[in-house]
């Protein structure tokens, strides 16, 4: 509330103005007021409201310090770098959401994740027989940018990989975009031919059982392929379409590659041989080969549900196109599905169970070739 004084001497000088002077200037005088008292209205908790003092600050001690004693009892010493207006994603690590789909798509500000992931290989002929262990994390720079970068691992080190970047929102909690520079390489399997159905007596040319088929399948050993440097380009976009399901989609969108390899991925090959009966029958086998310098095609698309707020369920699909070369068969496209508890805002533990390629070559099932894998991701900060 203004000075007494200066109420007085104001009304002194209104009284020498015209009628409509006197009106314009009472009328911008009304809008001034109101426009201050609005904008700390909207500053305030909305739980303070209601409270004695909160509304005008004519009820606070002192004349004119409601406003300084509303702002002292409903935010705690925490909150003091908190912007006056606190958009819904501008969380601390006590305000952290549990529920997965709540959280923002980039980090906040000086709040940092670390992930640990352990892996194997249980696919159906080389279960358990490999392990790697992935490192990975994540720190808010600002509420709306986080720096990324992590060492992935698998199949006892044959394959890995090192990145470093960034995410930034183009569309706050909507849509970002995400860029990252990868040094990787992939594990190249080696395959056998199996019997459908199996006998003791199969050779590795020849099926005992007669009609038996014959299925080329990683034998759980693999080789390393060849290092690959690349700039890895994402647009991560998640929809909620309530507040316990939402589309999530394009954490990957594509692979600008630098360098040409010779050993990247396995395609498979089909030829004729003896069935030991006087006839012929089909063997695959699985060739490996390279990926040139051309940009990969890898858009990813899920959904994502939160039955309860600790418990996150989510499944996606990435496509896999090597060199954008929609005509050389080498189609991949891997299905993850991962199961995620979060006990607190400072901690989730999960469980990531991958089919490799549900469109494999032809003889190979959806379910033949998969991954598992174990994490722990904990969070710190102010």
């Amino acid at each position: 509330m203004p000075p007494i004084g200066l109420v007085s001497s104001s009304v002194v000088r209104l009284a020498s103005l015209a009628r409509g002077q006197r009106f314009a200037l009472s009328l911008l005088l009304g809008f001034g007021y109101a426009a201050y008292h609005t904008q700390v209205a909207y500053a305030d908790d909305d739980d303070d409201g209601g409270e004695e003092g909160g509304g005008d600050g004519d009820g606070a001690e002192g004349g004119g310090g409601g406003d300084g004693d509303g702002e002292g009892e409903g935010e705690g010493e925490d909150d003091k770098d908190q912007p006056p207006v606190t958009a819904g994603g501008l969380y601390n690590i006590k305000t952290y959401p549990v529920r997965e789909i709540s959280r923002p798509l980039t980090m906040t500000q000086k709040l940092a994740q670390v992930r640990v992931a352990l892996g194997t290989d249980i696919s159906a002929k080389g279960a358990f027989g490999s392990f790697g262990l992935s490192v990975e994390g994540i720190y808010g720079y600002a509420d709306n940018f986080a720096l990324i970068g992590g060492v992935t691992n698998a199949y006892n080190g044959k394959a890995f990989g090192v990145y470093f970047g960034f995410e930034g929102a183009l569309a706050y909690d909507f849509v970002n975009i995400r860029l990252a520079a990868n040094v990787h390489r992939n594990a190249i399997a080696n395959f056998e031919n199996f019997c459908t159905p199996v006998s003791s007596a199969d050779t590795p040319t020849m099926c005992a059982t007669p009609g038996a088929e014959s299925v080329s399948l990683p034998n759980g050993k693999y080789d390393a392929g060849n290092t690959k440097f690349s700039l890895d380009l994402g647009f991560p976009f998640r929809y909620a379409i309530k507040p316990e399901i939402a589309i999530v989609a394009l954490q990957t969108l594509m692979s600008i590659d630098f360098n040409s390899i010779a050993r990247d991925h396995t395609i498979q090959s089909q030829m004729q041989v003896d069935d030991g009966m006087g006839g012929m029958r089909a063997v695959f086998t699985n060739v490996p080969v390279g990926n040139t310098a051309k940009p990969d095609l890898k858009p990813s698309l899920g959904i994502a549900t939160n039955p309860i707020p600790p418990l996150s369920v989510t499944i996606f699909a990435q496509l896999l196109i090597p060199d954008f070369d929609t005509s050389a068969g080498a189609f991949q496209v891997p299905v993850t599905g991962r199961v995620e508890f979060s006990p607190s805002q400072k901690l989730d533990v999960g469980l990531e169970f991958t089919l490799l390629n549900v469109k494999p070559p032809e003889g190979q099932s959806a379910i033949d070739n998969r991954f598992l894998s174990l994490f722990m991701q904990g969070r710190f900060g102010k």
